[in-house]
């Protein structure tokens, strides 16, 4: 007989916070309940689909070390200093110095994790792209290594990154309408960057900066480490199977996004081996 867990149950045995369990259950589609009648009472869950979900998202994620992180903060500054990101894509809001990093180095980590991951799985060997340019880069997947040499990709890759408890890949309209922009397929990632990554870096010198000052006592045990960031690869799809939208729950956008759950991205080793015998 199948043994069932009841909604609190199946939060704790995949060890989410309920806020992304109800995400990836409600918006995501990443797994289901079981049938309820007409739609009503409590839910329950196979524990055999809940196991198959978490070892896959085990087999996906990547772990970033300290070098890694640094690749790409490295990056992020590159393109502080020169001005490259002023404000939101879609709005005229200029961000501050910390989201703006935060927003490049998540971004990159994912590059990263997309790299480390083909290779774990796959021993695939590809090249990103970490220059810094003045046009906007099309592609984020620069080559590929066939018979002990690099060589340009067949096909235009786009890596997208967000947060851990984000539900759908999320694409601006003009990065799909405009073919020139457009990219035949699109991986999405989810890297779990602490939202105080930019301390845990640099606790030594701020503890060196406020152990002095009258309030350090209350917080000097609570400083955070910098540790390896997790980052799951959730999975891919085509541009075609994007949908157009103006919003999804929770969130109404200024505009026209092209959207796929997060659940319904090509995810198992077979998928990312038509991905690879396509590059």
């Amino acid at each position: 007989m199948k043994k069932t867990f009841s909604k609190k149950e199946a939060v704790a045995y995949l060890g989410l916070d309920e806020k992304t369990f109800d995400n990836y259950f409600k918006n995501a589609a990443e797994f289901s309940c079981l049938n309820r009648n007409g739609g009503r009472g409590r839910f329950y869950f196979d524990e055999d689909a809940l196991r198959k979900w978490k070892d896959g998202l085990a087999w996906r994620t990547v772990g970033l070390n300290k070098d890694d992180y640094a690749l790409c903060l490295d990056f992020a500054l590159a393109q502080h200093f020169r001005n490259y990101v002023q404000s939101d894509f879609g709005t005229g809001r200029q961000r501050e110095f910390g989201q703006k990093i935060t927003n490049w180095v998540k971004g990159q980590l994912g590059e990263v994790a997309v790299k480390k991951f083909l290779k774990r799985e796959f021993n695939e060997d590809i090249e990103l792209d970490f220059d810094i340019r003045d046009k906007i880069v099309l592609q984020d997947i620069t080559a590929v290594k066939e018979n002990g040499k690099m060589r340009p990709p067949k096909i235009g890759i786009g890596i997208k990154s967000s947060k851990p408890k984000s539900a759908f890949l999320v694409l601006g309209e003009n990065e799909i309408r405009i073919k020139e922009r457009r990219s035949d397929i699109y991986i999405y990632c989810r890297p779990d960057i602490p939202d105080d990554h930019l301390l845990r870096l640099t606790k030594k010198e701020i503890n060196k900066a406020v152990k002095d000052k009258p309030h350090y006592s209350k917080y000097k045990d609570l400083m955070p480490d910098f540790i390896n960031i997790s980052c799951e690869v959730v999975g891919w799809c085509y541009y075609s199977e994007l949908r157009e939208v103006k919003q999804i729950p929770g969130q109404e956008f200024e505009g026209i996004r092209f959207v796929k759950e997060s659940g319904l991205l090509k995810k198992t080793k077979q998928d990312w081996r038509e991905l690879i015998k396509q590059l």
